[in-house]
C-alpha cells in the first residue's frame, strides 16, 4: 500500500497507535474466531442429539456411527482454530498498545525537555536581546542568504527564482518532521515567554506541569499585544442573510460529511450550515458545519472566519467564528437540551471543538479535519473524531493533541506523491482531506467504523429534514 493511502489511527481512550490494515486484521482474527465457535457449537448440538443407539434404531450401519467420534474432534479442533485466531487478534492489538505506549513516553519526555530548554533559553536571554532577533531586519536576510544559499547547493551556483524558493519552502513545511518539531515548537513558545519574563526555569516548569500555562496563554499575550497596536481585536458579528430552508438526507459517511462542510465563495458567502432533523417522537437532533478560514487579515476585515478569530480560538478567548456559529445555532432553535453534531475544517474545526468543549450544547459528536485542535479540551464524554494529515501544516499550530479519548486519524497526505505546484500547504487542502475520508469509508477498521456509525446513527430514522445555510460579518467600531 502507498504510504500516503496508509492511516494511522490512535486514541479513543487507548494509548493504541496502528494502522487500518493492522486493526481491520485484528478485527478480521476475532470474527473468525466468533463464527468458528458458533460453527462448533452447532456441531456441538448435533453431537448431543444424535446418540449411537438412535442410528442403529433407524438401521443405519454401525460403521457410520463412528461419525459421532469424528464430531467430537471436528469439535476439539474448531476450538483451536478458534482460539489461535483470538490469541493473534489479542496479539496484533497488544504490538499497538506496546507501540503507543512508546510514542506516548517519547512525546512526553521530548515535550519535557524542550519547554525546559525554552524556559532556560528564555531566562538566560535578556528580553532586550529577544527582542532584538524579533526585530532587526538584517537577520532575517543573512537567514534568508543562508537558506538560499543551502538550497542551491552552494555559492558557484546562480540564486533561486521566487517560484524555486517558493517550491523549496512547501517542501520544507510539508515534510512531516517539520511539523512535529512545529507542533512541540508551538508548545514551548509560553515557557521560552515565561522565561523571558524572569521567572527561573523551576518555576516555569511547575507552572507548566499544573497547567498554568500553555498554549492559551502565549496566544492570548500576542492578542493582547496586538490589541495595543490596533490588530487581532475581536468585534461583534451579525447575520446578513441565511438561506430558506430546503429538504437534505442525513450523512451517512465521512466523505457526505465532508463534502457538506461550506465553501464560501461570491455566489454562496454563507460560513455555517445546520441541518435539523425530526426524529420519530417529535424529537430534534442538529447537525452543524462550520468552514475553514477565509481572510488572514489581522485586522479591519468583515470576514468573523479571519486570522483574529484563528488567535483567538488559540487563546481560548471568544472568537468572531464562534460568536457567529452560536447565533446561527439560536436562529435554528438549537438549546442547550438539543442534540447537536458538529463537523468543520481548519478554524472551523477549532470552532466546532470550542463550542462543544464549552459545555453549553448537549454534544453527541463532533468530527473535524485539518484543524488546530490539540490544546482544546474535549469532554471525555463527547465522542470525537480528528482527521489529521502529518504534513499539514495548520494542524501542527494547534500543538500536541492532548485529546486521550477523540479517535485521531492520521494520514500523510504526500506520501509517495510529488508536491503540486503553485498551491501552498497542500496538505491541508480541503480536497486531500476529502481523500482521506474516502479511505475511512472504504476502511475494514472497527474503531474507524464504530466511530462514524455513531454519529451517523443520531439521525437515522428523521421523518423530515432540512438544511438552512448562514453567513455572518464583523461589526467594525
Amino acid at each position: 500500500m502507498p504510504v500516503s493511502d496508509e492511516l494511522i489511527v490512535s486514541g479513543g481512550g487507548s494509548y493504541s497507535i496502528a494502522t487500518d490494515e493492522m486493526l481491520s486484521s485484528a478485527g478480521e482474527l476475532q470474527r473468525a474466531a466468533d463464527m468458528t465457535r458458533d460453527i462448533a457449537g452447532s456441531i456441538q448440538m448435533v453431537d448431543d442429539r444424535l446418540t449411537v443407539e438412535q442410528m442403529e434404531s433407524w438401521g443405519i450401519p454401525a460403521g457410520a456411527a463412528l461419525v459421532e467420534g469424528d464430531l467430537d474432534c471436528v469439535y476439539v479442533d474448531l476450538h483451536t482454530i478458534a482460539q489461535r485466531a483470538e490469541e493473534l487478534s489479542g496479539l496484533i492489538r497488544l504490538a499497538a498498545q506496546r507501540y503507543g505506549w512508546t510514542e506516548a513516553f517519547t512525546e512526553a519526555a521530548m515535550r519535557e525537555v524542550s519547554a525546559d530548554a525554552a524556559a532556560l533559553l528564555g531566562f538566560l536571554f535578556p528580553v532586550w536581546a529577544a527582542a532584538f532577533l524579533l526585530t532587526n531586519p538584517v537577520l532575517p536576510i543573512v537567514a534568508g542568504i543562508a537558506v538560499g544559499a543551502y538550497l542551491r547547493g552552494g555559492p558557484s551556483k546562480p540564486p533561486l527564482s521566487p517560484e524555486q524558493l517558493s517550491t523549496a519552502l512547501n517542501a520544507l513545511i510539508s515534510d512531516p518532521a517539520f511539523v512535529l518539531a512545529l507542533r512541540h515548537g508551538v508548545m514551548s513558545v509560553d515557557e521560552f515567554l515565561a522565561g523571558a519574563a524572569g521567572l527561573p526555569p523551576h518555576v516555569v516548569s511547575a507552572l507548566s506541569a499544573a497547567g498554568l500555562i500553555g498554549l492559551g496563554t502565549s496566544a492570548g499575550l500576542i492578542q493582547k499585544a496586538g490589541g495595543l497596536g490596533g490588530v487581532l481585536e475581536e468585534t461583534p458579528v451579525k447575520q446578513v442573510s441565511k438561506t430558506t430552508p430546503a429538504p437534505v438526507a442525513a450523512p451517512q459517511s465521512s466523505t457526505e460529511r465532508v463534502n457538506r462542510i461550506p465553501q464560501p465563495d461570491a455566489e454562496h458567502p454563507e460560513q455555517i450550515r445546520i441541518e435539523s432533523y425530526e426524529l420519530p417522537g417529535g424529537d430534534l437532533h442538529f447537525e452543524v458545519y462550520v468552514a475553514g478560514t477565509q481572510d488572514f487579515a489581522f485586522s479591519g476585515s468583515d470576514q468573523p472566519w479571519d486570522f483574529t478569530s484563528n488567535v483567538s480560538n488559540a487563546a481560548g478567548s471568544d472568537a468572531g467564528s464562534v460568536a457567529a456559529v452560536h447565533s446561527a445555532m439560536q436562529d435554528a432553535g438549537i438549546t442547550a437540551e438539543s442534540s447537536v453534531g458538529f463537523t468543520g475544517y481548519s478554524q472551523g474545526a477549532a470552532t466546532a471543538a470550542r463550542i462543544a468543549a464549552s459545555g453549553e450544547y448537549n454534544t453527541t459528536g463532533v468530527f473535524t479535519i485539518g484543524g488546530p485542535t490539540g490544546q482544546i479540551p474535549l469532554p471525555n464524554d463527547v465522542p470525537a473524531v480528528f482527521v489529521e494529515h502529518t504534513d499539514d501544516l495548520v494542524v501542527a499550530s494547534g500543538g500536541l493533541q492532548d485529546n486521550k479519548n477523540v479517535l485521531v486519524v492520521e494520514r500523510q497526505a504526500f506520501g509517495e506523491r510529488s508536491l503540486p505546484e503553485g498551491e501552498d500547504v497542500p496538505a491541508h487542502q480541503l480536497s486531500e482531506y476529502a481523500e482521506t475520508a474516502r479511505l475511512m469509508d472504504e476502511s475494514d477498521s472497527t474503531e474507524i467504523q464504530n466511530a462514524t456509525n455513531s454519529m451517523a446513527e443520531q439521525s437515522r430514522g428523521a421523518t423530515t429534514a432540512t438544511v438552512t445555510s448562514y453567513e455572518y460579518v464583523r461589526v467594525q467600531p
